[in-house]
């Protein structure tokens, strides 16, 4: 499209603001202040035509990081976006992924197409956390994938940032370290605030039109003349103000308050809404819908809490607010009259609240006194904004360049536990307020030992699960089973009253149906009975085989329901629209090293071709560890039993990389094998020829040994065991089987015994050789020469390249599997 103007227009149906177009000329800046309601949220587009059309593209980076206040507002933003590009026919041309959000917000792949544009929409704990290598609500294998996309060829753009102090901060930072230490591709950040003194972003010339109505939209400040916390009285004042055909909102500062609000409205009002963080997706997205609909559709009472305060499009003829700091008020007041065509009517009511939870009193008390003397005046947003209201300023947290490094490791520690990120996501007020969130789901399941569900069981997707304070879950946890799992013990287990027991920050917990807790009319809610219905029922892979099967039996079709045993579970679906066919593993590594520098040669990073070249060489190696005699075993059984034909073709075409089967992979004695350990000793050991032509042989090492994200920095298993893997690798092995601590011996780790031997079969050029096991490089003391070779190499490239060059081979090995085309400018 040849004009950012026809571009927005056929997107959106309307006609660009200045500064959006001047944007989209310009590139985005660092900060970009504008009110609440000046379409600040059109800043996505404006970076996709200029990645896309612009004079020059490559300026752009590749994905926009869009980090969001609220879970609440990610459904909204991201169905926006989805309609923008469908009206731009740009669905497979853009992905669209929602961090921790349902199903259907996410078109296209990511991960898997780091070439191609995308956007990625979630809120800013979420995100961050995925620049910190420990993304929430993903698998471990996952963490250093994501690290290595939002901060290499990534834009973020962090909307309202006043409304996640801690997190902003911690992307500046690493916003700087990734300046100092360097990135693959270019990396942005935007911070995108509307509470603003002045107008510094948009221009006079600028503010006409549409926009010049908005900024100019006046309300009324009036005191509700009822008191703090009288529920049934502001209802009744509510009520009283509300006109039909208009929008009412009522924002109240805690759930708890939401809900006694709207039981006692809903009485009353013909159409009244209540939205709130402690709802599932589920039940959010149809509300949220309904909230945000056609213009015409105005006549509902709306009761909500802090989650109104950024991204949605409210526009409320009345406003009734309980005090919060000031720059939460300016942006709930901005919800009102947002078009600036209610001037002569629209007004903002507010009082106090009983309590200044979750905000400190003396914010509470300097907003009130404000409004107190600004009763009956009409003001516009930027003049409630350039008032002078003080506000306390609450402690940060600093991440450190060592820091960072820590967290590049990302193994869990002898107990199973990972770094604690939380003070880097969230203000220390609500550190100190124990104010952290998990995810709860309610579901059923078969019950196991003590009810417990069993430890192979998937956790339900995030549209069943609802954000919960820490402090509530344990409580309820009192009187009825709340399931978390311990990796530690290796199954789930109940939350107690105990230190040790107590769930950490976005941890996934489960709650029986049965036992209540959840009313899909008011949300989260321990005094609910059960059953909550709607809930999805969680089987084991046993299970989901054998409905399967009867499913098959019942319709006379082929069923896709059990998992590919070869591939990882921690990576993407392949694409199995054509039958899987045995693969032999001179095949699949020739197709992975040349999507390698395939990708390599569309990405064009900045990184010394040397790097590159030894990525493409990890890429070519990374699967030779699959040609030693224990995968090779167990790949080969999977071939069909009552063929001997087929059996005897298998046995003879070793060594392969992929079975045309489906069949879970089951190691001799139960041994725990990781091929990718055996990859790193055979370079090193009998098949060191395939390497000499890499000029970086420790980086090409560490691809290899990192290329599914389970061993990367330390390789030994802790002493306590992760989680069982048993649905991967076979049955977990019997007591007998392991020393008489139960723990792995010194001289094995991941079913390779110091000093054994076994045949290697001839593969890539190489004649048939012999493997002895010598595991000397990776001492048990934290302090090995395999650590200090890492550490080597994160001096050299430093996190973001070396994280860079891991994603790439191993997107690389997930588009062979999937057979993918090569990618292509």
């Amino acid at each position: 499209m040849r004009t950012f103007g026809e571009f927005f227009r056929r997107a959106t149906g309307s006609e660009p603001y200045g500064f959006q177009a001047r944007i989209a000329r310009d590139g985005l800046p660092d900060l970009l202040e504008a009110p609440t309601g000046a379409g600040a949220s059109g800043v996505i587009l404006a970076w996709l035509w200029r990645r896309l059309y612009g004079p020059d593209p490559g300026r752009a980076a590749r994905r926009l990081i869009y980090a969001l206040p609220q879970r609440s507002l990610t459904e909204q933003v991201s169905a926006e976006v989805r309609e923008w590009l469908a009206s731009l026919g740009l669905t497979d041309v853009v992905s669209l992924h929602v961090a921790m959000g349902a199903r259907w917000e996410t078109e296209g792949e990511w991960r898997d197409d780091p070439h191609k544009p995308a956007i990625v929409i979630g809120t800013a704990d979420a995100l961050v956390s995925k620049a910190l290598n420990r993304a929430l609500g993903m698998s471990r294998a996952i963490f250093p994938i994501d690290f290595a996309l939002v901060t290499n060829g990534a834009h973020w753009v962090i909307d309202e940032p006043e409304l996640a102090l801690q997190a902003t901060t911690t992307m500046r930072r690493l916003a700087a370290f990734a300046a100092e230490l360097g990135t693959a591709e270019p990396f942005g950040l935007t911070r995108l605030s509307t509470s603003v003194k002045k107008p510094i972003q948009i221009l006079d010339i600028e503010r006409t039109g549409a926009l010049g109505a908005r900024l100019g939209a006046l309300r009324t400040v009036r005191r509700l003349p009822v008191e703090p916390g009288d529920h049934q009285a502001i209802a009744t004042a509510v009520l009283k103000r509300h006109r039909p055909g208009t929008l009412t909102l009522v924002v109240v500062n805690t759930v708890d308050a939401a809900q006694r609000l709207y039981s006692r409205l809903r009485v009353d009002a013909a159409d009244c809404t209540l939205l709130h963080a402690r709802l599932r997706g589920i039940e959010r997205v149809g509300r949220l819908a309904a909230v945000t609909g056609q213009p015409g559709d105005r006549g509902r009472i709306v009761v909500t809490t802090q989650v109104v305060e950024a991204g949605l499009e409210l526009d409320a003829a009345l406003l009734v607010t309980e005090t919060a700091p000031w720059p939460s008020l300016i942006r709930r007041a901005g919800r009102c009259n947002r078009g600036g065509l209610l001037n002569a009517d629209a007004e903002v009511s507010w009082l106090p609240p009983p309590d200044p939870f979750p905000y400190q009193q003396e914010d509470i008390d300097a907003t009130a006194r404000e409004l107190g003397r600004l009763e009956g005046e009409r003001l516009s947003i930027e003049a409630l904004a350039a008032r002078d209201v003080p506000r306390r300023q609450g402690r940060r947290t600093m991440i450190r360049q060592s820091d960072l490094a820590r967290l590049f490791d990302t193994a869990p520690d002898p107990s199973g536990d990972d770094v604690d990120i939380a003070p880097y996501l969230r203000d220390a007020e609500e550190l100190d307020a124990e104010d952290l969130d998990v995810e709860v789901a309610w579901a059923t399941w078969t019950p196991g030992a003590d009810a417990a569900p069993d430890p192979e069981i998937r956790v339900p997707a995030v549209e069943y699960r609802c954000r919960v304070p820490i402090g509530e879950v344990v409580a309820l946890s009192r009187d009825r089973p709340v399931w978390r799992f311990d990796r530690a013990a290796g199954g789930w287990a109940r939350v107690t009253q105990q230190p040790a027991s107590r769930p950490r920050p976005g941890e996934v917990l489960l709650i029986s149906a049965a036992d209540g807790g959840y009313d899909p009319e008011t949300g989260f809610d321990p005094a609910a009975p059960g059953p909550v219905p709607g809930v999805p029922e969680l089987l084991t892979p046993e299970e989901w085989a054998e409905r399967a099967a009867l499913a098959a039996a019942e319709t006379a079709m082929a069923t896709d329901g059990a998992a590919d045993a070869e591939d990882d579970p921690d990576e993407p679906d392949l694409d199995e629209s054509e039958p899987r066919r045995w693969q032999s593993l001179d095949a699949h590594s020739a197709q992975v090293r040349d999507q390698a520098a395939a990708l390599l040669a569309v990405l064009d990073p900045t990184i010394p071709p040397e790097a590159a070249r030894s990525a493409v060489i990890a890429g070519y190696l990374h699967d030779l560890g699959k040609a030693h005699e224990i995968w090779q075993d167990a790949i080969c059984a999977l071939a069909d039993e009552a063929d001997e034909q087929e059996r005897a073709r298998i046995e003879a075409g070793r060594p392969w990389a992929k079975s045309g089967g489906t069949g879970a992979l089951l190691f001799a004695n139960g041994v725990a094998f990781r091929h990718e350990l055996a990859s790193l000793l055979l370079i090193d050991g009998p098949l060191a020829a395939l390497a000499a032509e890499s000029p970086d042989p420790d980086l090409t090492k560490f691809l290899v040994l990192a290329h599914h994200g389970k061993l990367r920095v330390h390789v030994r298993e802790h002493q306590a065991p992760a989680a069982p893997s048993v649905p991967l690798v076979g049955p977990v092995p019997a007591a007998d089987a392991l020393p008489p601590d139960g723990q792995p011996s010194a001289s094995e780790i991941r079913g390779l015994r110091q000093g054994a031997t076994s045949a290697v079969p001839p593969m890539l050029g190489q004649p048939a050789t012999t493997l002895t096991v010598d595991l000397d490089q990776f001492l048990p003391d934290g302090d090995s020469p395999w650590t200090r070779t890492v550490h080597g190499l994160l001096d050299r490239y430093g996190p973001f390249i070396l994280a860079y060059l891991e994603a790439l081979v191993r997107i690389s090995d997930w588009r062979a599997s999937g057979n993918r085309d090569l990618p292509t400018v």
